[in-house]
């Protein structure tokens, strides 16, 4: 268990020096602008499920550090099981897994092991009582060679769907906004509102959104919805301090975070005055960055959430639209609604209005 220990904490401690080194050099994930559809979260190329919190974070570090134009990364058997190998001479990345189950070879009431009808020996599993951590090493689908995997658009969403979820975004929150001309953008936690430059002071609608964001992260944390103890405590000590930088630093990932979500990208020009405090928090405490992660796991899909939900009633709204002008249409092959019917549907919807 010591061992196990040591070796996590080796790897945290690797971790926290590689993206101090990015920070320095103004490279790290949050620090990069990201131009909206440019880059996305990073996924496993077998389940397409999205790794997350630190792991997230350190895969989308190493894939810039490496160069890569792929989001995807996998075990060297999920590579082979979908056709592939990796290239000789590349090196995995190791990433965190969490877990509580175990398995034990189940036994006979005479205390013999147990096998099934191949002779293949027979496993129990049971919860843990506390979850343990293991490592297990990946590679990015750039660095294998013959993987069959779906080719993936380059292509950007488009600009009015980013900007129209964004919006859905800010509405939901609940979250009032004063807009003041200047150049101030904050958010306060005693009056509970953001304060933004006019939207026409911004050089793009997409700029707006970006800032908007950031500052909507901050909100998140108010006593009434995620109740985040590093927002109080950034508050509390001011602009400046350690506790002020370990909030930004949560507010600017997951700004980065919600920006790649909603397809609008990101602006990490905010960071540059939190810097030095940064790595100040990440030499001290290397685990800081999962910790800031995690939750800005959390404040993206707090945030994120409700376009998801808007997303599928517009959704359910389009299929019943499309079966009704199917059906008006007369007897159709297929009883699913055809393009031409989902389009009317979706037309329809806007000649309408927004309905909330």
């Amino acid at each position: 268990m010591a061992k196990n220990q040591d070796r996590s904490e080796q790897y945290v401690r690797q971790v926290a020096d590689e993206l101090i080194e990015q920070i320095k050099k103004g490279v790290a994930p949050w620090q990069k602008p990201w131009k909206p559809g440019e880059q996305g979260m990073p996924e496993n190329l077998s389940t397409g499920k999205p790794y997350t919190r630190g792991n997230s974070l350190y895969l989308m570090s190493r894939g810039i550090r490496q160069g890569h134009s792929d989001n995807r990364w996998g075990t060297y058997k999920q590579i082979e099981a979908l056709g592939g190998h990796v290239r000789k001479g590349e090196r995995g990345t190791k990433v965190l897994y969490y877990t509580d189950r175990a398995r034990i070879a189940a036994k006979d009431e005479g205390g013999k092991p147990l096998k099934d009808k191949d002779g293949k020996a027979v496993y129990e599993e049971y919860k843990r009582n506390h979850p343990v951590v293991r490592q297990y090493a990946v590679f990015n689908a750039d660095q294998t060679e013959g993987l069959k995997l779906p080719e993936r658009s380059a292509e950007a969403p488009p600009e009015w769907q980013a900007h129209e979820k964004a919006e859905t975004a800010i509405r939901e929150s609940g979250v009032k906004i004063n807009h003041i001309p200047g150049d101030q953008a904050s958010y306060s936690l005693d009056t509970d509102r953001i304060t933004l430059p006019e939207r026409g002071q911004f050089a793009s609608a997409t700029g707006y959104y970006q800032t908007a964001l950031h500052e909507l992260g901050h909100a998140s944390g108010h006593e009434s919805r995620l109740d985040r103890k590093s927002l109080q405590e950034g508050v509390a000590a001011g602009f400046g301090s350690e506790a002020y930088a370990r909030e930004e630093l949560r507010a600017e990932i997951s700004a980065m975070m919600t920006g790649q979500k909603l397809g609008v990208g990101h602006d990490g020009s905010r960071g540059a005055a939190y810097v030095d405090n940064w790595i100040k928090v990440l030499n001290k405490e290397p685990r800081e960055i999962y910790h800031a992660a995690a939750e800005a796991e959390k404040i993206s899909d707090y945030l994120v959430q409700p376009v998801r939900e808007r997303e599928a009633e517009q959704e359910k709204k389009h299929e019943e639209l499309a079966q009704k002008y199917s059906h008006e249409a007369g007897p159709q092959i297929s009883h699913a609604p055809s393009p031409q019917a989902k389009a009317k549907a979706q037309e329809h919807e806007r000649d309408a209005g927004p309905d909330r």
